[in-house]
């Protein structure tokens, strides 16, 4: 009877332990919800003041901060490289956990930055350049580097080709240009000048200087940035107007531009709404690549505007999503265990009704574009059904 005691007393304490055991081992499988905890997301800003620099921040903070456990720290506006690593300090001071950049003075600074002090960061719209990307082979494969997404180079090219032959369709052979920021050699608006002239070397069946395709790209930056007033075939190019001098020169080249007697059609790589609108007779037409505002909407519809090709406030939102995925523990790589570059186009509207549906999706702090309910599938989604959730998304998707 003694042993039988003793035997059972042992089971009982084997069986006990084992018990203990299994409950501690539920204890370390259960993990803390990351979303209970505040993440403070810091946002690096070029421009603070333009329309979509504006509907952004709406969209982040009148939307995406109320649906989410997050907050938002903006910079100043940043005009240079050794701005951006002072912002770049200053979040990092106020324990941001991730960055999510609209700046990109130095891109490659900013990615080494936040890699060394452990701190997510994310391109807001466009991609590193393919040197950036390329050339630069650690970035992609950097643990904090989450991604880049919006219109990169060839869509950039299209929208301005897109846009010129729209035009051209129509009839119109005499244009003005303003090629933005192209004379500073930004990538985009000299892709999308390039897009414009090769449509109108695909019209005529001519060149553009020698050149046609993305041989004009190269032309551009051999000129130093510089659209060139000249004819292609029976098209002419009777004016242009470059950089953002706003002063009374710049003005007068604007209004010169656009009330010229042999010029019929505007075309803007950006800020056309701001820049020909104000001064354009009603006899001429316009085309523009921007964003989606009250503004511009105003402008198709009293007919001054006349073609937008624009980004739309929401397209921000995957971005946020891979970059608070990323912060939880749970990032989205690319097949190759890269970080991801995944191009997004553009929202054309042609008439007042187009561009009113878009501009009530686009400023909508209750249903826009991409919802809380669409992001919550992008946090933890593997990198295949990223990819489609982004590219799936186009102005195809509202009825015109």
């Amino acid at each position: 009877m003694r042993k039988f005691r003793k035997a059972l007393v042992l089971l009982l304490s084997l069986l006990m332990a084992l018990i203990l055991t299994a409950c501690a081992g539920g204890s370390k499988k259960e993990k803390a919800d990351p979303s209970a905890q505040t993440v403070k997301i810091g946002v690096l800003v070029s421009d603070v003041t333009s329309a979509e620099a504006l509907s952004f921040r709406n969209y982040y903070e009148n939307y995406i901060q109320k649906q989410y456990n997050v907050e938002f720290m903006y910079s100043d506006e940043l005009s240079d490289a050794a701005a951006e690593q002072s912002a770049i300090d200053n979040f990092i001071a106020n324990n941001c956990k991730a960055i999510i950049s609209f700046a990109s003075s130095d891109r490659p600074a900013q990615i080494e930055k936040c890699e060394s002090e452990g701190i997510y960061y994310a391109v807001a719209t466009g991609i590193l350049s393919k040197e950036q990307y390329e050339q630069h082979e650690q970035f992609k494969s950097y643990e904090h580097y989450v991604g880049a997404i919006g219109p990169d180079l060839a869509a950039e090219y299209q929208a301005g080709y897109d846009m010129a032959w729209y035009f051209l369709d129509a009839g119109y052979r005499k244009f003005g240009m303003f090629t933005g920021a192209s004379v500073n050699l930004v990538e985009m608006h000299i892709y999308r000048a390039a897009g414009m002239l090769n449509a109108m070397c695909d019209v005529t069946g001519g060149n553009y200087k020698g050149q046609t395709g993305i041989g004009i790209v190269g032309q551009i930056l051999q000129d130093g940035g510089n659209v060139e007033t000249c004819a292609i075939g029976d098209v002419e190019i009777n004016g242009v107007v470059s950089g953002y001098d706003f002063d009374d020169a710049w003005f007068g080249k604007l209004s010169a531009v656009a009330n010229a007697d042999n010029i019929e059609a505007l075309l803007a790589v950006d800020s056309g709404q701001t820049t020909f609108a104000g001064f354009k007779p009603d006899d001429k037409v316009l085309g523009d690549i921007g964003c989606y505002t009250a503004d511009s909407v105003a402008l198709i519809e009293s007919g001054t505007l006349n073609y937008l090709a624009g980004k739309f406030s929401a397209s921000i939102g995957p971005i946020f999503a891979a970059t608070l995925s990323a912060v939880y523990g749970q990032p989205i790589r690319n097949n190759d265990g890269n970080a991801f570059a995944l191009s997004q186009g553009y929202w054309v509207a042609t008439t007042p009704k187009v561009a009113k549906k878009y501009f009530e999706v686009d400023s909508s702090t209750t249903s826009p574009a991409y919802t809380k309910e669409k992001l919550d599938t992008l946090i933890g989604a593997s990198y295949d059904d990223f990819a489609k959730f982004v590219a799936a998304y186009s102005f195809d998707e509202i009825d015109k």
